[in-house]
């Protein structure tokens, strides 16, 4: 499941280090993507399962989650599983390009520590409680502010943020799921051959080779960049689309551990487990148990 890298067009062209839109559509997205620019999600309307780097949770109204730059992401709504009917999709966004706002800022305020909160943010936040509610209430004044006001506002919800109150981490630290977009280079090329080839048999030789590096070298370098072997992050990968198959398709999990490069069964069902916390079965049951109690 390769992730698309997307560019949000209201800071395309723009030197604005931060856009708040409210988004209006029949359905959530099914585009699994990632972008330079973190992003804090507050659902008005819909409900679903959402993937945020290796988190994959339910969603419904009043959902609110923040995202750090590069970190894979995708809402499905209920209707993106065909067990629904109807599903209306409304949500208010805040896109921050951390790394033009750090620079914009730097003249006025030391930003080492608001530089390492959007750091730690690439494990994914999820809000709640009393901050829940602070933070949506000024999210819907911006809708309508601009210039100094604009400004500040925003920057109350940073303070918000940062405190580490009602806050649940969604990921472990160093997430594996991060993506630097940066020049053709050795890592970028292996990733994108990762998700073009994750389904067939792809040795630590090839992975190498792609890399331009000796096997013994290529594992230091990529455990040193990912804090994880590459084993490992094949089959998060592998998992990650398993997730999907779960969720849209109604292929059995012996099907879908072979459409995802296992062939063996129970190796697939230990690997799933490790990651999501639940068996494949688990976690597809928890879906229809979900849908069938809204239905």
């Amino acid at each position: 499941m390769k992730p698309n890298f997307a560019i949000p067009s209201d800071l395309a062209y723009s030197r604005k280090s931060f856009v708040v839109k409210k988004i209006s559509q029949s359905s959530f997205s099914t585009d699994f993507h990632f972008h330079k620019e973190c992003q804090l999600v507050h659902v008005v309307s819909g409900s679903g399962v959402r993937i945020i780097g290796h988190s994959i949770e339910p969603f419904e109204k009043g959902d609110l989650t923040f995202i750090g730059a590069n970190v894979p992401h995708v809402w499905y709504s209920d209707s993106d599983t065909g067990r629904s009917e109807t599903c209306e999709a409304i949500s208010l966004a805040l896109y921050i390009d951390s790394a033009l706002f750090c620079d914009q800022m730097g003249g006025l305020i030391d930003v080492k520590e608001i530089q390492n909160f959007f750091t730690q943010s690439q494990r994914g936040l999820k809000i709640e409680g009393d901050k829940r509610a602070l933070i949506v209430n000024i999210l819907q004044q911006m809708l309508e502010e601009k210039d100094v006001t604009l400004l500040s506002s925003f920057l109350r919800i940073l303070v918000c943020l940062h405190e580490p109150t009602d806050i649940t981490y969604l990921n472990a630290a160093d997430p594996i799921s991060t993506f630097s977009i940066q020049p053709p280079g050795r890592i970028p090329k292996l990733m994108y051959y990762i998700h073009q080839n994750f389904k067939d048999d792809i040795s630590l030789e090839k992975a190498a080779s792609v890399s331009g590096l000796q096997i013994h070298a290529f594992c230091r370098y990529f455990k040193s960049l990912t804090n994880r072997t590459f084993s490992e992050f094949l089959n998060d990968v592998r998992i990650g689309y398993a997730c999907k198959l779960l969720q849209q398709s109604e292929l059995s999990i012996t099907q879908i551990a072979l459409e995802c490069g296992y062939n063996n069964i129970s190796y697939f069902n230990r690997c799933f487990k490790k990651i999501n916390k639940m068996s494949p079965k688990d976690f597809r049951d928890s879906l229809e148990n979900r849908n069938r109690q809204k239905a």
